[in-house]
């Protein structure tokens, strides 16, 4: 199935959380905000399964000045 990450076109298979969807891409477990069809997704959602079609924004915090 697809879904979409960062505009980005990804596949997956049907069992994949989002959890899951964000290690495999590597992105770091702490420091992340994660929107899922334009709504945020607490930490706690994250065990969510994807569905075809699903639409994510990561947003990869930064700290400077």
């Amino acid at each position: 199935m697809i879904v979409v990450v960062n505009e980005q076109r990804i596949e997956i298979d049907s069992q994949t959380t989002v959890a899951g969807l964000l290690q495999l891409l590597g992105f770091p477990d702490r420091g992340i905000a994660v929107a899922m069809d334009s709504s945020l997704l607490p930490r706690s959602g994250w065990a969510t399964m994807l569905f075809e079609g699903a639409r994510l924004e990561v947003v990869t915090a930064v700290q400077g000045g």
